[in-house]
C-alpha cells in the first residue's frame, strides 16, 4: 500500500468499513445506518465510525474490517478505526426488572469486564485473579469485585481468606488491597463457613451495595468474578453498571461447552458483547517428564470463540503450581520463577491473553 496515493487509501478502507457485514446485525455497516468521518494527520487516517447500535455490532464491524484490509495489503499501521459511544442498551423489560441506581457508573472506574463460565469448575476465578495480576504487571490500577454470593473464593485466591475487617468510612466500604490489586467480596463480611441462604432480591441488594456503596478509587479495570449459571446476578448486572465487555472461560470438553455457549446467549440478550474467550485447562503439563497431555479433549476455546463471534484470547495450561498458587493465595503470572516449567508455560499463556485483550478492546477508548 505504499506505492498507493493517499486518496485511495482512504477510498479502499472507506469501501471495506461501510461495506463489511456485521454478522449479529445481518447487514453491511452501511445498510445499518452507519457513518464515517476521516482524518488525516502525519500519514495516519482516522475512521471514526457512528451511529452503530451496539458494542457488539462495533466490535464484529472491527474484526470483519481488519480481516478485509489484511487480503487488500493495507499497512494497517496507518490505519486506525475508532467508534462513538453507542446508545444506551436496551433491555427486554418482560424479562428483567430494572433496578438500575441513578448512575449506571462507578466515579473514577473507566472500564468495566465481567468474567463468566456458564458452569463451575472451569477455573473462572484462577482467570479472573491472573487476568487482573496480568494487568497490573503491565502498569494498570485494577480492582477485582466477587459476585458469587454463594460461593465466593477470590478472597482466598487473592490471600485475604475468610472475614477481614472491613473498614467503613461514613457510609462508604473500603475494600482491601493485595498484590498492587484492589479487593471486594461478601466473603469478607461473613464467617468463612457461614453459609448465604437468601433469596433473589436479597442478593442483589448485595451486589448492588458491593458496585456502588464500596469506594474503588481510582480504576483503569474492574473485573467482576461472576457466579457460574446465567441466573439473577447474570441479568441484573447489566441494570446495576454499564458493563464494557464479557469474557467467557472454558475448559475443552463438549459439556463445558455447551454451558459456556449457554452464557454468551445470555450476555448477548443483556447487551453486553462478549470480547473473547478464554480455554483454561487447555493442556495438563505434567511435573515429572514436562510433557503436556489433553485430559480435557483438545481445541473447544477456538469452536466456542468461532460460534459467538469472538477473539479466543488464549489458552491456559493446567499446571501443579497454578493449582497451589489459588491455595496459596498467590496469583501465578507474580512468581519471580519464570524459569520453571511448571510456571513458564502459565506466565506466557497469560501474557499472550493480555495483549490480545487489550488489542480487542483498544476501540473502546
Amino acid at each position: 500500500m505504499f506505492g498507493k496515493k493517499k486518496e485511495n487509501i482512504q477510498e479502499i478502507v472507506t469501501e471495506i468499513l461501510l461495506g463489511a457485514e456485521i454478522p449479529g446485525l445481518g447487514k453491511s455497516a452501511e445498510a445499518a445506518g452507519a457513518v464515517l468521518e476521516v482524518s488525516e494527520e502525519a500519514g495516519i487516517f482516522t475512521f471514526l465510525v457512528k451511529n452503530l447500535p451496539d458494542r457488539k455490532s462495533q466490535i464484529e464491524l472491527d474484526a470483519a474490517a481488519r480481516t478485509r484490509l489484511s487480503e487488500r495489503g493495507v499497512d494497517q499501521s496507518k490505519i486506525k478505526i475508532k467508534f462513538d459511544a453507542p446508545p444506551a442498551p436496551k433491555v427486554e423489560t418482560t424479562v428483567i426488572t430494572p433496578s438500575a441506581p441513578p448512575s449506571n457508573t462507578i466515579p473514577g472506574v473507566k472500564r468495566v469486564f465481567a468474567v463468566g463460565s456458564g458452569k463451575g469448575g472451569v477455573g473462572k476465578s484462577t482467570v479472573t485473579v491472573n487476568l487482573a495480576a496480568s494487568l497490573v504487571k503491565a502498569g494498570y490500577k485494577v480492582g477485582i469485585l466477587d459476585a458469587d454470593i454463594y460461593g465466593p473464593s477470590i478472597g482466598k485466591m487473592m490471600g485475604l481468606n475468610g472475614r477481614q475487617p472491613v473498614e467503613v468510612r461514613g457510609d462508604r466500604i473500603i475494600p482491601l488491597q493485595n498484590h498492587g490489586i484492589t479487593v471486594m467480596s461478601f466473603a469478607f463480611l461473613i464467617e468463612e463457613d457461614a453459609p448465604v441462604i437468601w433469596r433473589a432480591s436479597m442478593l442483589n441488594k448485595a451486589m448492588n451495595q458491593l458496585l456502588h456503596d464500596v469506594e474503588w478509587g481510582e480504576l483503569d479495570y474492574m473485573i467482576i468474578d461472576l457466579p457460574p449459571g446465567t441466573g439473577d446476578t447474570q441479568l441484573n448486572l447489566s441494570q446495576m453498571v454499564k458493563t464494557d465487555g464479557a469474557i467467557v472461560v472454558t475448559t475443552p470438553q463438549n459439556v463445558a461447552l455447551l454451558d459456556a455457549t449457554r452464557a454468551v446467549h445470555m450476555f448477548e440478550k443483556v447487551n453486553i458483547p462478549v470480547v473473547g474467550v478464554i480455554e483454561n485447562m487447555s493442556e495438563f503439563i505434567c511435573p515429572h517428564c514436562g510433557k503436556p497431555s489433553y485430559i480435557f479433549s483438545h481445541g473447544g476455546g477456538e469452536t466456542l470463540a468461532e460460534a459467538s463471534e469472538s477473539a479466543l484470547l488464549g489458552r491456559v495450561p493446567l499446571t501443579m503450581r497454578l493449582m497451589e498458587s489459588g491455595e496459596k493465595g498467590e496469583p501465578l503470572v507474580l512468581s519471580a520463577d519464570t524459569e520453571d516449567p511448571q510456571v513458564a508455560p502459565v506466565q506466557s499463556a497469560y501474557a499472550h491473553i493480555l495483549q490480545n485483550f487489550l488489542s480487542v478492546i483498544a476501540h473502546i477508548d
